[in-house]
């Protein structure tokens, strides 16, 4: 083969490189579009079903899996800022609380007896520690979210379940967020958004994309609102630190 032969060669498997890493690219993007879409109508569909049943949801982000889906909680609303997502499953609840039980009952006679049924469950609650005591959440159509909701329907034209993955197969990754809760931003494990029957919400930032293109995904705290816009944000704090007003907190902002 003549050098004329080897550059024209060359020349078709560089034209054929490229335009094969751009149609990955294409296909990518449209992927990360359709999954920002995804994710952000699960977050609001939680918010809707936080409202119209009085029960606080929560959309559990899993960056293992990089999946998500839809829990509503029982048991005390409340959030407390920590270092790291705080996990209590119904099925450790109810063991600590039986072993609380059977610990009651081994008591001698008159120690702490119990004038009802519902004073007993309390005394066991408190016996067993303050978790148990705190709110439980557990997956949609499952114990006493199922009792509490009822049916559940998810909103989706397609009638998919509010529990999604991302499409890891085109790149699609989540690669980090920051929510009310947590005093740092997760990057792995799993992370937690919260909804309330009032309407309210954490405020949180969920990025997601591929190594070369991010999307972000805002929550808004006072009304709840999910927002989308293409790219990262230059400074998280900006969206985490702001009040009501749309002001930056300025407790927060020396605490940092």
């Amino acid at each position: 083969m003549t050098v004329l032969e080897l550059m024209i060669v060359m020349a078709i498997i560089g034209a054929m490189a490229y335009i094969g890493y751009s149609s990955f690219r294409w296909l990518s993007g449209a992927a990360l579009d359709e999954d920002a879409a995804d994710l952000a109508a699960v977050l609001r569909r939680a918010q809707l079903l936080s409202v119209e049943g009085g029960l606080p949801t929560r959309v559990v982000l899993d960056f293992d899996k990089h999946a998500y889906w839809v829990e509503a909680c029982t048991g005390d609303p409340t959030l407390t800022r920590s270092k790291e997502e705080e996990k209590v499953d119904p099925e450790s609840a109810a063991e600590a609380l039986e072993e609380a039980r059977q610990r009651l009952a081994t008591l001698p006679a008159g120690q702490l007896q119990a004038a009802s049924p519902e004073e007993e469950a309390k005394m066991a609650a408190a016996l067993a520690g303050k978790k148990v005591g705190g709110r439980v959440c557990e997956l949609l159509g499952t114990g006493a979210a199922a009792e509490a909701l009822g049916p559940v329907l998810s909103g989706d034209a397609t009638g998919r379940e509010l529990r999604r993955a991302l499409q890891s197969g085109r790149g699609i990754k989540l690669r980090e967020v920051w929510v009310q809760h947590l005093e740092q931003s997760v990057s792995g494990g799993q992370v937690s958004i919260s909804f309330f029957p009032l309407g309210w919400a954490e405020k949180a930032i969920i990025q997601l994309g591929t190594e070369d293109e991010v999307h972000t995904v805002l929550v808004h705290g006072l009304t709840g609102r999910v927002e989308i816009r293409p790219g990262a944000l230059r400074d998280p704090d900006d969206h985490m630190l702001r009040d009501a007003k749309g002001e930056r907190a300025r407790e927060r902002e020396r605490a940092r």
